[in-house]
């Protein structure tokens, strides 16, 4: 048999790879016009309800929306409900029986002559772009994508390879998160559109938190939303991907394909309150206005599209989300409360809290263990400052992954084997045994600041989110959205987590759990198998500095 010679094979790969990396995104098309939102009118169902709901005097009304039911619950409604206009952005929006139920709501939107306009992230649609050129094939609907991979889309793998010698530019993501119906409503805050953010996987759910918005805020969310819109770090689906079918082909496919939705998001019975007391905004609807909301000033804020080009890298960018947050942090008083899944401070941050602490305010953290965390290298850069936080007298909480995904599946209405038979939700295979293995975990960004102030948005506080994705934010003057998010960071912290603790002398940590109603202590990473400790170890050298 003959010889193979691999160098010249190995050569070649290796030139293949160069040109590939060597790809770009077409110039932006001369023809493309510039589209602005559509301000509310009281023309329209929802107009009409957003006005009557936020009284005189106050800027805007908002509800939380804790439970994942009641959070997509409030985005079908409000698409069901639209007459003008409907606009998401996404970091991910999945091709999954989420990604199905809502672009439905959204579709049938749009042959209602709704404008519909879908900006979402390039970073996840590998899996997606077929499904949202089916969606683009409706009339009245435009999808557009930030940032995207030039070439080799059918892979995620390819896209990185073929994006080699531009990885500068697509290492920069869109991470924002908005809905805005009729620029009368509007829901922000940490969900992705996924199975896994609204309970609904079988591997790992998060627990998250959204805003219902109405009033000042939501025009100045539309402002936002336009200026990525016509950013030209974003371009319309078609100049990226082209299929050969007929756009009757298209929308055949994509009716075949979200027809998995249907049974999957049961509308909530229209008088269950939630975990706040506030009923299924689909039956809220229906009743006479006002709708039950809590009042007070948002102040709404994001990155800037052109972070993309590495504006904020150096993390001397004031104008970020994460410098408008800090810059809150450190007009606290009395104390700051915070939940965020991915942490790490870096120096900066530690010399941030720090002041804060030597000006005795008292600061909680509420974060994901190892064993709940979805991203190792963030837990590995975490690690480092648990025992330097400590020792500054911040108070950190971890999630218990087994406690936390009981504590889910107990207010996100999970039916049991039994008692679900013949349930919608128990016919689309979400039982309280097909997620017995699945991990709960945190996802939620919030901040309480002097019981006052809230931050709810995208921005999770870590290098990625203050330097390189951009943001969204919001920062709510109310001191009864401030009592409802303590309370639910407070209430996850009592029934769902590990309380470290440091032991003197030395640097030895310990994790003490009450969730069975007895306390045990663990003198080791509770929940971690012999693997995971090697990953953390391997991923430890490698992992980036920090926050700031």
């Amino acid at each position: 048999m003959k010889k193979t010679c691999w160098t010249p094979l190995l050569i070649a790969a290796l030139l293949m790879l160069l040109l590939q990396g060597c790809a770009s995104l077409p110039p932006p098309s001369q023809s493309r016009q510039a589209d602005t939102s559509i301000a509310a009118s009281t023309g329209t169902a929802l107009g009409r309800i957003a006005a009557q709901s936020v009284p005189a005097g106050e800027s805007s009304a908002f509800r939380p929306l804790p439970l994942s039911a009641y959070s997509m619950d409030a985005r079908l409604a409000l698409a069901r409900h639209a007459q003008s206009s409907l606009d998401l952005q996404y970091y991910l929006l999945q091709n999954d029986v989420t990604g199905h139920v809502l672009l439905q709501a959204v579709k049938d939107a749009a042959l209602r002559g709704v404008r519909v306009r879908v900006l979402v992230d390039d970073m996840y649609t590998a899996d997606s772009d077929g499904m949202l050129l089916a969606l683009a094939a409706y009339p009245n609907v435009q999808v557009r994508l930030f940032n995207p991979f030039p070439a080799g889309r059918a892979f995620a793998s390819t896209r990185w390879a073929f994006s080699l010698l531009d990885f500068s530019r697509v290492n920069h993501r869109m991470h924002n998160k908005m809905f805005i119906a009729d620029g009368a409503f509007a829901v922000a805050g940490g969900r992705n559109i996924a199975n896994e953010y609204f309970f609904h996987d079988k591997e790992g759910n998060f627990l998250d938190f959204d805003l219902l918005l109405a009033g000042a805020a939501v025009p100045k969310m539309q402002a936002i939303f336009d200026t990525y819109w016509n950013s030209p770090h974003v371009y319309p689906l078609h100049e990226i991907e082209v299929s050969r079918e007929t756009p009757q082909a298209l929308r055949d496919s994509f009716d075949k394909l979200v027809a998995d939705g249907e049974a999957a998001y049961p509308t909530p019975p229209p008088d269950s309150p939630d975990l706040l007391g506030y009923r299924p905004l689909s039956g809220d609807l229906s009743r006479p206005v006002p709708l039950k909301m809590l009042y007070g000033h948002v102040d709404v804020f994001a990155d800037n599209p052109e972070k993309v080009g590495g504006r904020a890298e150096q993390g001397d960018d004031a104008s970020t989300v994460t410098a408008r947050l800090i810059e809150a942090m450190r007009a606290a008083r009395s104390d700051i409360a915070l939940s965020t899944p991915y942490f790490i401070p870096g120096q900066r941050g530690l010399a941030l809290f720090g002041e804060l602490r030597q000006a005795g305010r008292r600061i909680s953290l509420l974060t994901n263990s190892l064993s709940s965390n979805d991203e190792p290298f963030a837990s590995a850069a975490y690690a480092r400052y648990r025992v330097p936080m400590l020792k500054l007298g911040v108070e950190i909480d971890e999630v218990d992954a087994s406690q936390l995904k009981q504590l889910a599946m107990r207010t996100t209405g999970v039916p049991d084997d039994e008692a679900g038979a013949g349930d919608a939700k128990a016919a689309s295979g979400i039982t309280a045994s097909s997620l017995k293995n699945a991990v709960g975990r945190s996802h939620a960004k919030l901040l309480v600041i002097d019981r006052r102030r809230s931050f709810v948005g995208s921005m999770n506080m870590d290098l990625r989110s203050s330097r390189l994705n951009t943001e969204l934010g919001l920062i709510i003057d109310s001191p009864a959205l401030a009592k409802d998010i303590f309370g639910l960071i407070d209430g996850a912290r009592a029934s769902g987590t590990y309380h470290l603790r440091l032991l003197e002398p030395g640097d030895r940590l310990q994790w003490i759990s009450t969730g069975n109603g007895t306390e045990e202590i663990h003198d080791h990473e509770p929940e971690v198998g012999l693997g995971t400790r090697l990953q953390l170890l391997f991923f430890f050298p490698f992992v980036s500095e920090g926050l700031l």
